[in-house]
């Protein structure tokens, strides 16, 4: 039987963790934009962060 580790995030914070090999990867979540997730056999290989910037109408 394998042992596990227990370990505690913080709820009240915004953001995704990745949980790979034991290893926990937290990702902060940005003002605009997209996380995309790369899966190579079943395991994450790139998290993708793209950048979306808004442009307010001026009159």
């Amino acid at each position: 039987m394998t042992q596990q580790a227990v370990e505690q995030i913080n709820t009240s914070e915004n953001g995704v963790y990745i949980v790979q090999d034991g290893i926990i990867t937290p990702l902060k979540p940005k003002p605009f934009g997209q996380d995309t997730i790369v899966w190579h056999n079943g395991q994450v290989l790139d998290v993708e962060r793209a950048e979306r910037i808004r442009i307010k109408k001026t009159k």
